[in-house]
């Protein structure tokens, strides 16, 4: 019985390896959806072949023992990769920009007034709303610290992608990055520090409709790519940043991660969640700090806040 049983285990392990690791020979999409839980994946498969080897001591558990860390341990490597350099000591205490994205979830209305009390409590310098409908009869209260904003009748018909403000946003633009969805993309220009800072909010299409999220990415890479100088970036990606398509998008960009990606995503997931909400950064800005809020407030998302600095 305990040999059968650590058969069946090796079985399921072996398939879950192949699956995880087809994104090193093949770009079909579906291996890309799954390429953000690569980590998870490795994880579950170590212990699940640890499991295989105690039920039944021979080669084929150990091995897949050995490809499961192997994949988790490349997963561990694509994270630091694209992490941002250290910050200098002496930038420590820089003035920061406090930004706020966060998907509050389109049919969220009954968490409305928290939502919007939430963010009027945050500090947050800029904040990007994503699926903000519920948020529409809360646009007087949150004018009185954000008299800024793109999205909800500004720009926009609908109310769905809203980037709130104190400051002035010059050249704003509002895209469409695919034909699934419209208007999930605004860029503007917001000067801080004697600076102008690009400004981008992003909702992307989920991974699983075929190419599109890749064509989204494409589509968003080529318009941030010709932006000069500091660059923000946050929103909902729908993937990790271990993704291909994820990867590619910040290598074409030039941005970069956080030393640490808080998962966001499912909320009933916890700090097992996914980090599929992100803040991404061009030098010369830096994340000094990168927190998931509190609460998901009725949303399947966590949101975030980072506070953003200048470095030399």
């Amino acid at each position: 019985m305990r040999y059968f049983l650590s058969v069946a285990i090796c079985v399921i392990v072996s398939l879950v390896i192949l699956i995880a690791a087809a994104r090193y020979v093949v770009g079909i999409w579906i291996f890309t959806a799954i390429s953000s839980l690569q980590l998870h994946l490795a994880v579950t498969c170590t212990l699940s072949a640890v499991a295989a080897f105690v039920l039944h001591r021979s080669l084929l558990p150990a091995l897949l023992v050995a490809a499961s860390l192997a994949l988790g341990l490349h997963a561990l490597w694509m994270t630091r990769e694209m992490v941002q350099q250290p910050l200098a000591g002496n930038n420590v205490d820089a003035p920061a920009l406090r930004l706020m994205s966060f998907n509050i979830l389109s049919k969220n209305r009954e968490n409305a007034g928290a939502i919007r009390d939430l963010i009027l409590a945050s500090g947050a310098d800029v904040v990007n709303v994503l699926e903000a409908m519920p948020l529409r009869g809360e646009l007087g209260a949150l004018s009185q610290i954000y008299p800024y904003r793109i999205g909800c009748g500004e720009m926009t018909k609908t109310c769905d992608l809203m980037v709130l403000s104190k400051t002035p946003l010059t050249s704003p633009s509002v895209h469409s990055l695919s034909t699934i969805f419209e208007n999930r993309m605004i860029l503007s220009d917001l000067s801080w520090q004697g600076r102008m800072v690009h400004l981008a909010a992003i909702h992307t299409t989920k991974p699983y409709f075929d190419d599109f999220q890749t064509l989204e990415l494409t589509n968003a890479a080529r318009m941030l790519d010709r932006l000069e100088g500091p660059l923000l970036v946050a929103g909902d990606f729908n993937a990790s940043s271990l993704a291909p398509n994820i990867r590619m998008f910040l290598r074409w960009t030039g941005l970069r991660t956080a030393s640490w990606e808080p998962p966001t995503w499912p909320d009933w997931g916890g700090w097992f969640g996914v980090p599929i909400d992100h803040v991404y950064v061009r030098e010369p800005l830096h994340i000094r700090s990168l927190q998931r809020l509190p609460s998901s407030l009725g949303s399947n998302h966590y949101g975030l806040v980072a506070d953003i600095v200048l470095a030399p």
